[in-house]
């Protein structure tokens, strides 16, 4: 499970997925990424500048001044009128009212979205602009949510998507932003200013412009358009000869990341191991081996993908996030489970016994098949965060499981 420090976004360690192939942007510590996000599992992680914080899932009442209430609008203590209406109606009340729709994908556990309900939504000027569009929230791993998330690609929480009166969408930004950079960014948006199809302009401009094309490649990455940024980062390659090594590992690892999302594995796997091997002392190093974990899985390589977890922990050996991020992806693929175990017993301890930790312990008792531990162990970590509905859950599904294998042996 992805835990998260006491700082702007969460530096997940792991993320709470079912999804046993679920790539590398489910480990939040998995790559320098856009500070305050969370990834969604199954979703590749998007990169940006190395070193910021990340993370992985919330929404709140009374109107602005001025502001008309319908009957579509969910009035919270925040003043933001949150339309509750299907999606059709939401997007055929921003034609008739010629407003832009604003959609907050977030995720019950993902602490930068929570910040933005504490913070970013509280401010007065932020409110009056939502009331100025048809602001919508959704849970992207439920009904209608888990629909329109992957309908927009949606990678990682919060995705934050400006869409058009005409139903278009404008341009996206992934993860926590302050007050003032959220209005000047969506400000920006709903201008038509910096946006994909602003910066696809710019190109037409200046074909050979490095800056434009890295810019337009990020946001192609952002909005999971793997084809488009294969074609302009594999561009910016080409030109930028004079690139820093971080640079280059960045792209090189973009590259890999646009491949790994259109299942081109092996091409993926190349493009890590260029970060690998030719860009050892890269901020970008460690995000490629973890990610390279990930891609020898898919290939079906589970000992390369287990050892290359693992070789983290050697440069790491006492950091509870590379501990608990080996032993999680280990649980959830039910691979290495033997060097899982002690791992995570470790890593526990070493976090003294952060409920987060102990549901990643919990998980790996539980791909052994060793169901009362997962459930003393999950039992320990819930009595710690009693209001944590997913922990309750994790208890109800190691007692379903043991259930099943109850009777399984009774009728064997």
């Amino acid at each position: 499970m992805r835990i998260f420090p006491p700082v702007l976004a969460c530096a997940v360690i792991l993320v709470t997925t079912s999804n046993p192939e679920a790539p590398i942007t489910t480990i939040l510590s998995a790559a320098p990424a856009h500070p305050g996000i969370s990834h969604a599992p199954g979703a590749p992680i998007t990169p940006t500048a190395p070193g910021t914080p990340i993370t992985p899932r919330t929404p709140t009442a009374a109107l602005a001044p001025g502001a008309e209430k319908t009957p579509n609008a969910k009035s919270t203590t925040d003043d933001v009128h949150w339309s509750t209406a299907s999606w059709s109606d939401v997007l055929a009340r921003a034609k008739a009212e010629n407003r832009h729709v604003f959609v907050d994908f977030y995720a019950t556990w993902c602490g930068p979205c929570k910040r933005l309900d504490k913070i970013t939504y509280r401010n007065a000027r932020v409110k009056e602009f939502l009331n100025s569009t048809v602001p919508v929230k959704y849970d992207a791993e439920k009904g209608v949510g888990l629909e329109l998330a992957r309908k927009y690609r949606v990678a990682a929480y919060p995705t934050l998507i400006v869409i058009a009166p005409d139903g278009k969408e404008v341009d996206r930004s992934l993860g926590y932003l302050e007050p003032e950079e959220f209005l000047t960014t969506m400000k920006k948006f709903v201008s038509g200013v910096e946006t994909v199809r602003w910066y696809e302009n710019k190109l037409k401009e200046s074909p050979n412009s490095i800056e434009v094309l890295r810019t337009l490649g990020d946001k192609y990455v952002d909005a999971g358009r793997a084809n488009d940024a294969e074609r302009v980062l594999s561009r910016v390659l080409e030109l930028d000869a004079t690139a820093t090594a971080d640079t280059r590992a960045k792209t090189f690892y973009q590259l890999g990341e646009v491949n790994y999302t259109r299942g081109v594995y092996e091409r993926a796997r190349n493009r890590f191991l260029r970060v690998v091997t030719e860009f050892p002392s890269s901020k970008w190093y460690e995000p490629a081996v973890k990610r390279l974990a990930y891609t020898e899985y898919k290939l079906d390589h589970e000992t390369a993908a287990v050892d290359r977890m693992e070789s983290l922990i050697d440069r790491h050996p006492d950091d509870v996030s590379t501990l608990n991020a080996f032993a999680w992806f280990c649980a959830q693929r039910k691979i290495g489970l033997d060097r899982a175990l002690p791992v995570a017993i470790r890593a526990a301890e070493k976090s003294g016994r952060d409920p987060g930790v102990l549901d990643t312990l919990a998980e790996v008792h539980f791909a052994r098949g060793e169901y009362d531990k997962a459930i003393a162990v999950e039992k320990e970590a819930s009595a710690k965060q009693p209001a944590d509905t997913y922990l309750k859950d994790q208890i109800k599904k190691y007692r379903t499981a043991r259930g099943k294998a109850s009777s399984r042996a009774s009728n064997g």
